[in-house]
């Protein structure tokens, strides 16, 4: 009698197929070449629609281009602000004339290889589901902005993130030169250095405290060359300028990771307190674990000084994830993950917030665009709002000639857009300004010298106004100049003859007609 015949095998379920195509995903080591060729592809299309949309929404990605540029043009290396960013400054220098998607590009490169250099750290440090935490990396709505700009950000952060790993394999001077480079992007990096020691000391590695710093320190030093070559020690000056606690809140929530992602990383917190509970003993026990948090609360402290920018913060990143992927589980790790990179494209939105945080906050909040879509926006109507002065000034016969237009943030963005039309100079050398070549800067049409003319700043100091005016000049200015020429100087234009030119909207920032906000 024959045996029966063994049954088929049962197929496996679609939940463990995709129960398991998340574990792999999770664990993915993109440090190997065909994962990592795969993200890259990615990760340069997912940008590739910025690269054409201008040079930042940020003013100062515009000012390194203007420096970049004036660089070229005339010789002399004025830093697009103080304190300086020489080492920006020069490497846009080397593909500004290829116009802002060279320059993007060239972000974006260093960007992709701050990636890699985070994936190499999460496999040296034997992260769990470092897959996972190096996706999030690569597409954290924050990071993602500043990754296709011509900002200073990334390549400060790739090379601080190099430092760690070359203090992993205790190269000690490697780590250091990689610091001071990255000091020398963006000088706040050496805010890192104590964290370092820290390190160092806990690994009982004590005597490589002084490489370190010699080679961080000397590295700096030699970057900032062609600053304290003009400036001397007051180079260390910045622009400075109290926050108000609701904005300070509304920059940590809405501009760093999004409602959404803010909500659903605190719920992360809440549903992982258990293993939470480990981090006081790990402290002690984990040097890695110890950097992590020393690395928040450096960053953090700084940041509340001089709480301009949320993008300040992004050194922060990969710290945090670190401390995501040892404390949350799988689900929950991915679930915050997701949550932050939906952020960039939908959620919770105010179309009023001028009046700062109250209850109407919460009572207009609806459903609008995320980070990323709305970075798009206001990349277009900065540049539309830049085009509607120069074209309202220079063709309408209405504005009188000579004539000076105070335009305020959109100024370098208006003399790079239209710099084959412009002369570009500095009104006076002035070097307690933060930026000689845009805050004392000025772009003349045809030429600064020959009357009748236009001519463009960004703000007047009021006994220059003065002297405008005595020179029976007419001076125009937006409404954001006015806004800004109260709080930086005292006095408003509008008070003493000047004209405010009739344009479609008060704000940069915004499109014709929009609420103060769409986020």
């Amino acid at each position: 009698m024959e045996a029966p015949a063994a049954a088929p095998p049962r197929s496996e379920g679609l939940l463990a197929r995709i129960g398991r195509a998340i574990a792999t995903v999770a664990d993915l080591d993109f440090t190997k070449p065909l994962p990592f060729l795969i993200l890259a592809i990615f990760y340069i299309g997912s940008r590739a629609y910025w690269l054409d949309l201008g040079y930042g929404t940020d003013p100062d990605a515009w000012r390194v281009a203007l420096v970049a540029d004036y660089l070229w043009e005339e010789g002399e290396y004025l830093p697009s602000r103080l304190p300086g960013y020489p080492l920006h400054e020069l490497v846009t220098a080397l593909f500004v004339k290829g116009g802002w998607i060279a320059t993007n590009l060239s972000t974006v490169a260093i960007s992709l290889a701050g990636v890699y250099v985070f994936a190499w750290l999460a496999r040296r440090l034997k992260t769990a589901n470092a897959g996972f935490l190096t996706l999030g990396f690569a597409f954290a709505p924050l990071l993602w902005i500043n990754s296709v700009m011509t900002m200073d950000y990334m390549w400060a952060l790739t090379f601080l993130l190099g430092a760690y790993v070359a203090l992993t394999y205790r190269h000690s001077s490697i780590a250091g030169v990689s610091l001071g480079i990255a000091a020398g992007f963006r000088l706040t990096s050496l805010f890192m250095l104590p964290v370092f020691w820290l390190l160092l000391f806990r690994t009982n590695e004590r005597s490589q405290v002084r490489p370190l710093t010699l080679a961080a320190i000397a590295t700096t030093l030699v970057a900032f060359l062609p600053v304290i070559m003009t400036y001397g020690a007051d180079f260390l000056n910045f622009y400075d300028q109290e926050v108000q606690i609701e904005e300070f809140i509304k920059r940590l929530g809405k501009d760093g990771l999004g409602i959404i992602g803010v909500s659903a990383l605190a719920l992360a917190v809440l549903l992982s307190l258990r293993r939470l509970r480990r981090l006081p003993g790990d402290l002690i026990r984990d040097p890695h674990v110890l950097v992590w948090v020393a690395a928040i609360v450096v960053l953090m402290a700084s940041y509340t000084r001089l709480p301009h920018e949320i993008a300040y913060l992004l050194p922060l990143f990969p710290f945090g994830f670190f401390l995501m992927a040892r404390y949350f589980s799988r689900g929950v790790l991915a679930f915050a993950l997701v949550a932050i990179f939906l952020a960039g494209f939908v959620d919770v939105t105010t179309p009023d917030d001028t009046a700062g945080i109250n209850r109407s906050t919460f009572t207009s909040a609806r459903v609008g665009k995320g980070m990323l879509l709305s970075d798009i926006d206001t990349l277009r109507n900065q540049r539309d709002f830049a085009e509607e002065v120069r074209q309202m000034t220079s063709e309408r016969p209405d504005i009188k000639k000579p004539a000076v237009v105070v335009v305020g943030f959109i100024y370098p963005e208006l003399a790079m857009l239209f710099q084959d039309e412009l002369e570009i100079g500095v009104l006076e050398n002035d070097e307690s300004a933060i930026s000689q070549l845009s805050d004392k800067g000025h772009a003349c049409d045809p030429r600064c010298d020959v009357l009748p003319s236009i001519e463009y700043v960004w703000l007047l100091e009021f006994d220059r106004f003065r002297r405008y005016l005595d020179e029976e000049r007419t001076i125009y200015y937006t409404a954001d100049a006015a806004r800004s020429t109260f709080a930086v100087y005292g006095y408003r234009p509008g008070y003493f003859g000047a004209l405010e030119l009739p344009l479609s909207r008060e704000n940069p920032s915004l499109g014709a007609g929009t609420a103060p906000t769409d986020r």
